[in-house]
């Protein structure tokens, strides 16, 4: 329809206006019309109530009214929830008038202060649903510290032998500089071989993780990985553990009115919650990996459920569109790792990867190292075929010392029956990297193959093979078949069978069973044939909790011609772990002891533990000993008496709920929070303090000259605490902050008088009733 209709209707004496506009013929203005402001002096601004299609929000938002025309800016328009490809362009704060709006009506109520915006669909922003409603996790922070974990090694045996690996590390907020080493303390040998020395810090921000000193360089599933000393920084997904960086499924679709809103990931109900009426989609979908079906099930007018169904894919190893990974690395080749502590490479060596998702189906990689006399590039591509599996393919060349090529490609498709896994690299020439130049061969040829089909709910069948060809070595073909059936009650059968067709005589094949016998013991029995020799081995586990308590083991077994026996003891406790082990193996008898924990230095306070692998929390009550500690509501130990207690092995970068347990606690505790939330940065500790103090507090019982109970209400003045308070039902008044001496000012309508007194903390932190005192009109008295 060409030009504009609009249709108003005068109401009520008060000329309350209504009005209903429709749109026109053409989608955008052709000029921007001028601010109200500056147009008419019947422009005004007005706040109204905003509802859609006749469903009503609680949304308020700003417009310009001029002779009964509305007018919107682009940012409050697209706040409320239209669409931007939807309104003319311009700058955010260009007011917009609402019948230049392709496909928007609205009826202005001026009396109600509020409007009602018709729109279809296509002009809305879709309502965005989050599945996985994650709640945003704080910024990681670190204290200052040094941390040692050590594990000593002994063992009788031919020669005797002690060992010691430890770990320095030193933690702040500006990074962490490690060192790991093993010392070899009796025998021929008493030396200290060092492993890695390195300094690390994380932005968690960006995303970044610079490391400088010894480290592994990146690698792609078509490339191989080396040992560097250097410069290192790299792109770490790990410091947002809630990031999804694979694509996952967007479901969409319409609520005619407000309903609720049902995900099914192959008919498993994932996600249910409410949605307006209106467009919608559904994020972060979990759920599978691999090949299902999702469906959306919403409510139409009449209630009747409305159902869309559509098929999905699920590659964790792709890159969601716009995402990208890296790492570049710089510095000298390590050699004789583990066996020397300074042999580095007097060439240096650089290497890099880069990932990036191009759309949702495609991710590129690309791959490149250098070195003196080596030189090799390379790129590849994940490819998602809609519902299909992903393909992959690589093609990486090398000039130098090694010249040559290196090509693969692969297949995963993976559904709840059915998976199959496929992959072959091929090299052309004499290609070779930095770890073949460093004496490991890049292989001639490396098929693998695995299909697995699950049958039933309880059975398991898994093919498999592999042909891999290395210079100077005979070829591997190797086959095998894996079948496990969970027969329930924590009972599972195994059986595993594998042949190499291109060695005769090398095949085996293996039968157990395993048995959860509960409260962390277990049973297995295996039997089998490998390579013409029989074996069997039988044995039986209990694992300590992990709040502490004993373990113990015992196997016996024999490989081939050769019997052995072993039986362990274990004990896990708050300041490290011991095992004591007795074997024997073809004849000979040993037995060994092995040591393992952590020392802390932090806040001034050492403090020992258990060994820890990544961020901790030393927990202080401001030297009150005795208090229960939780770790995900679980009790890790008790507060010593200096008030500290360290809680070893947090997840960094994520929550992490610490407490105490405050039904535990002396009646005269005083306590600001019983739970805080932890997060600490990687390899790093934090000091988390419940501020814990004493009450110097007690119930005193007033009385009067005449020994009856004060009147309730009597005002009473503490003077040492000058803090004041009133007398309750039988004459008792509630006293805090005593001193070893104190006077009470007591007053009313009718008397005034005073209460002097002594106090003493009672050793067992309870709160005491003293008196009754009587109140005298001068001196005080009891």
């Amino acid at each position: 329809m060409a030009g504009r209709l609009r249709e108003r209707t005068l109401q009520g004496l008060a000329a309350t206006c209504a009005c209903v506009t429709t749109l026109a013929a053409h989608a955008q203005v052709s000029a921007p019309p001028q601010r109200p402001g500056s147009a008419t002096a019947a422009s005004h601004e007005v706040y109204l109530t905003v509802s859609f299609n006749g469903d009503a929000t609680t949304l308020i938002s700003r417009f310009i009214e001029t002779g009964g025309r509305l007018y919107a800016s682009r940012k409050d328009l697209m706040d409320l929830g239209v669409s931007a490809a939807g309104l003319p362009a311009g700058a955010p704060d260009m007011d917009v008038p609402l019948d230049r709006i392709n496909g928007l009506t609205y009826r202005y109520d001026a009396g109600q202060q509020s409007v009602d915006l018709r729109l279809p669909d296509r002009l809305r922003r879709p309502y965005d649903v989050d599945t996985r409603g994650l709640q945003p996790t704080p910024p990681a922070s670190s204290g200052r510290g040094l941390l040692i974990n050590y594990d000593a090694y002994a063992q009788t045996q031919g020669r005797d032998s002690l060992a010691l690996w430890t770990e320095e590390r030193y933690f702040s907020p500006s990074g962490v500089i490690s060192n790991t080493g093993i010392g070899y303390l009796y025998g021929p040998q008493r030396k200290y071989v060092r492993y890695d020395s390195s300094w690390s810090r994380s932005d968690p921000t960006t995303l970044r993780t610079t490391q400088v000193g010894d480290m592994i360089t990146s690698s792609l599933d078509w490339s191989r990985s080396i040992r560097l000393g250097g410069l290192q920084w790299r792109r770490n997904f790990a410091l947002r553990p809630d990031l999804v960086t694979f694509p996952l499924p967007t479901l969409g679709g319409s609520a005619v009115v407000p309903s609720a809103v049902d995900v099914y990931i192959n008919n498993v109900r994932q996600y249910s919650g409410n949605v307006p009426s209106g467009p919608f989609v559904v994020n972060s979908v979990p759920g599978i990996t691999g090949a299902g079906t999702a469906s959306v099930v919403t409510r139409d007018a009449l209630g009747r459920p409305v159902q869309t169904t559509l098929p999905i894919y699920i590659d964790s190893r792709m890159l969601s569109a716009g995402l990208s990974s890296y790492s570049a690395e710089f510095g000298f080749l390590r050699r004789n790792y583990g066996l020397t502590s300074f042999d580095y490479d007097r060439s240096p060596a650089g290497s890099g990867s880069l990932r990036y998702g191009i759309s949702d189906a495609l991710t590129l990689e690309a791959h490149t190292e250098a070195s003196s006399g080596v030189y090799n590039a390379g790129g590849g591509a994940l490819v998602r075929l809609g519902s299909g599996g992903v393909i992959n393919g690589s093609l990486a060349g090398s000039t130098g010392r090694n010249t040559g090529m290196q090509a693969g490609v692969g297949y995963q498709y993976i559904r709840p029956d059915f998976s199959l896994d496929a992959r072959s690299t091929r090299k052309f020439g004499n290609y070779g990297d930095l770890a073949a130049a460093d004496g490991t061969p890049v292989a001639d040829s490396d098929d693998r193959i695995t299909l697995a089909v699950p049958l039933g709910k309880r059975q398991t069948v898994a093919l498999s093979f592999l042909n891999v060809a290395y210079p100077g070595v005979d070829k591997s073909h190797v086959g095998s078949v894996a079948y496990s059936y969970n027969a329930g009650y924590q009972i599972t059968f195994n059986v595993n069978a594998y042949k190499d067709f291109g060695r005769g005589n090398t095949n085996g094949v293996f039968f157990s069973v395993s048995i959860g016998l509960g409260d962390g013991r277990s049973g297995s029995a295996s039997v089998g044939r490998q390579n013409g020799d029989s074996t069997y081995n039988v044995g039986a586990v209990q694992t300590p909790d992990y709040g502490g308590g004993w373990g113990w083991g015992l196997q016996k077994g024999r490989n081939g011609p050769s019997d052995y026996n072993q039986g362990w003891g274990q004990y896990l406790g708050r300041y490290g772990q011991a095992t004591a082990t007795a074997q024997s193996y073809g004849g000979e008898s040993s037995v060994a002891l092995d040591l393992n924990g952590s020392v802390v230095l932090m806040d001034g306070h050492v403090e020992p533990s258990r060994q820890i692998y990544d961020g901790f929390t030393l927990v202080s009550t401001d030297g009150v000993g005795g208090v229960p500690v939780l770790s995900q509501n679980r009790v890790i130990g008790n507060t010593s008496s200096g008030g500290y207690l360290l809680v070893p092995n947090l997840n960094s970068y994520q929550h992490n709920q610490v407490g105490i347990d405050s039904l535990k606690l002396p009646p005269d505790a005083r306590i600001e929070s019983t739970e805080q939330d932890v997060v600490p940065q990687a390899l790093s500790g934090v000091v988390t303090r419940f501020g814990l103090t004493r009450y110097s507090a007690a119930s005193i019982v007033l009385h009067d000259a005449a020994g009856k109970p004060l009147p309730v209400g009597t005002r009473v003045q503490h003077v040492e605490g000058n803090s004041n308070t009133i007398v309750g039902y039988d004459g008792i008044t509630f006293v805090d902050g005593l001193a070893p001496h104190n006077t009470l000012s007591i007053s009313n309508d009718k008397m005034q008088c005073t209460v002097t007194f002594d106090y003493q903390r009672p050793q067992d932190g309870s709160l005491p009733t003293l008196g009754p005192y009587t109140c005298a009109a001068a001196g005080g008295g009891r």
